[in-house]
């Protein structure tokens, strides 16, 4: 697993879900399916309180998510100094 409890990581995008989503909405993977519910986080940032062997869990949904779903983690922006 990629990520650890506390990163903030963001979802892949609508894009990426409309180009490889099943004729019923869901992708596929080895051990994991991103099914059409999930969509609605796609390009979202969300935060990651448990990490499984092969999943995880975030505060802002009861999804799982695996490292497939997510397209990395979220750069804090940085402000600029006055």
């Amino acid at each position: 697993m990629k990520y650890k409890i506390g990163d903030k990581v963001r979802i892949k995008s609508i894009d990426w879900y409309n180009k490889n989503k099943s004729t019923h909405g869901d992708i596929w993977f080895d051990n994991a399916v991103f099914v059409g519910g999930q969509s609605l986080y796609c390009g979202c940032e969300l935060t990651i309180c448990l990490v499984t062997d092969d999943s995880y869990h975030v505060i802002e949904n009861d999804y799982y998510w695996t490292d497939e779903m997510i397209e990395g983690i979220v750069e804090e922006e940085t402000k600029p100094k006055d």
